[in-house]
């Protein structure tokens, strides 16, 4: 459809100020959200938010402010029930050295200025999370996150539930049980899924009790 990483690298390379520290340039585009009007691609190593339109196009609506020590890292979109789209970073280096820093941002790509813009603090919606490597609302407006690790020594894992009228209410359902959370998903009745493991053959799809 359109080759996402070569526009968002090309945009890395003419922006050197905005490189967290000898990482430019760089591309990996990371998660997918496609709407009947609208697709969008979150680049976890430009650190961008981009739409892609039919005709192929890429157009770069955001950048994602790097963090204290390296980048920011986004790595998955969802959109809420209010419409606006909600990213969730990785925020890896920053979590190993201060603790859970991954942020969710609530972004609404139609308020962006022509020519995009920077997401920073201004557009948090949540914060304090373990690597987040993978987001999904589910039927009820409930947000969910799954969290790579949730300690230092990159043991733990989780599937955190948020949520939507008080996103400082994380809610763990694995008691860190999920080892390297990846991609997460909830079903029409609620259930939730995740994917845990590293290396094959170890990878699996959990099935959660929504609770």
């Amino acid at each position: 459809v359109a080759n996402v990483g070569s526009v968002n690298y090309r945009f890395t390379d003419n922006h050197p100020e905005l490189d967290p520290g000898g990482q430019y340039p760089d591309s990996n585009p990371y998660g997918v959200l496609v709407l009947p009007d609208h697709s969008y691609v979150i680049d976890a190593g430009a650190n961008t938010l981009s739409e892609v339109f039919p005709s192929g196009k890429v157009k770069i609506l955001a950048y994602f402010e790097n963090n204290i020590t390296s980048d920011s890292t986004p790595t998955c979109v969802a959109q809420g029930p209010d419409g606006a789209l909600y990213v969730g970073t990785l925020s890896l280096v920053d979590s190993l050295v201060f603790g859970p820093s991954a942020k969710v941002y609530r972004v609404v790509p139609e308020d962006f200025p022509a020519g995009g813009i920077i997401i920073g603090q201004e557009f948090e919606w949540t914060t304090g999370l373990w690597p987040i490597n993978g987001c999904a609302f589910g039927p009820d407006g409930t947000f969910y996150v799954s969290q790579l690790i949730t300690a230092s020594d990159f043991s733990g894992g989780d599937v955190v539930k948020i949520p939507f009228d008080d996103p400082t209410n994380h809610i763990s359902l694995t008691d860190e049980t999920l080892p390297f959370g990846a991609g997460v998903a909830v079903s029409a009745d609620g259930t939730v899924y995740a994917v845990g493991g590293t290396v094959a053959p170890d990878g699996f799809v959990a099935r959660l009790t929504a609770h």
